[in-house]
């Protein structure tokens, strides 16, 4: 192999007989490719840990609550977050090893701490947060993002009010003479006025104006949303267990001179033991029929 992936407890691995020094041996182009929660090394590494566990240690959940939540009252949402992200830097990381391998003929091994990727995606606001600890002044400014009421039954949009040109224009469109500076007086005078207005209505009123923002959809929409239909980010895949097609991914990164990889639902049990048989282990047709006929491999789907 080129290039082996784990995502255990560290440890687990030289326990089954693949630690990268054992792997080494049988290969020294080998690329060892692990992840976990906290990490191969330090006091926290032999600990485990879940993405909710993650994002509590690192203070994420802190970081999440909202700037107008009661004490105590923290918002972990529903996400896999890092762990998506941990999933990138482990491939952009592997790729890197392959690269220097192709250079230099030695393999590598590389260990990414969802810890730590969670702490680096948020640099930005772990050094805010440090800075107000310490006492130092941290300028606050007049940004505001919120999820205001829509009309509707559960409807909402969010909007980012950053620059003063943003004040001034929203308090034209909401018939205000001049917004208020207190933060929950400007969100109460903004709830008034989306409350009574359709959620689209509000953001292509507002897009048009410069003032970011956008509906808020709900998960079993976003399929359907022009948007992403135009951009064809899903496909229908048909499954012979299943009678309705199933919406699927394409991917997020469509290139402009590399075709979609065509997308196919798993395989039934048995529907490429020839093939496999036959491009990979090079048996003839005759070999394989007598393989299924002795019951060694199994090809027929009527029997599942």
């Amino acid at each position: 192999a080129d290039a082996v992936f784990a995502n255990f407890k560290p440890g687990t691995l030289a326990a089954l007989g693949f630690s990268y020094a054992q792997l080494r041996e049988r290969n020294p182009g080998i690329v060892l490719a692990e992840s976990s929660a906290f990490g191969d090394r330090g006091p926290w590494s032999a600990q485990m840990g879940y993405g909710p566990l993650v994002r509590a240690a690192t203070g994420v959940t802190w970081l999440w609550r909202s700037q107008d939540a009661e004490p105590g009252r923290f918002y972990d949402a529903t996400t896999v977050f890092p762990d998506h992200v941990v999933a990138r830097l482990t491939a952009i990381a592997t790729l890197a090893v392959l690269i220097r391998r192709r250079r230099t003929g030695v393999g590598g091994h590389v260990h990414i701490s969802q810890a730590e990727a969670a702490i680096n995606q948020l640099a930005e606001a772990y050094v805010a947060e440090s800075a107000r600890a310490a006492g130092l002044p941290v300028r606050e400014g007049t940004t505001v993002n919120a999820v205001f009421p829509c009309a509707g039954d559960d409807e909402w949009c969010v909007m980012s009010i950053e620059r003063d040109a943003h004040r001034t224009a929203l308090a034209g469109l909401i018939g205000c003479e001049e917004l208020p500076e207190d933060r929950t007086a400007l969100i109460a005078a903004i709830s008034t006025w989306t409350a009574t207005n359709d959620k689209n209505l509000v953001t292509a009123q507002l897009q048009d104006l410069g003032i970011p923002a956008a509906p808020m959809n709900r998960a079993a929409d976003v399929a359907d949303d022009p948007q992403v239909v135009f951009r064809q980010l899903f496909t229908d895949l048909t499954h012979p267990l299943l009678a309705a097609t199933m919406p699927t991914e394409t991917g997020p990164a469509p290139y402009t001179r590399i075709p979609r990889a065509e997308l196919r639902p798993a395989p039934m049990p048995g529907e490429h033991t020839r093939t496999i048989c036959q491009k990979f282990l090079g048996l003839s047709p005759e070999h394989i029929d007598g393989l299924i006929a002795d019951g060694v491999l199994f090809t027929d789907q009527s029997k599942i």
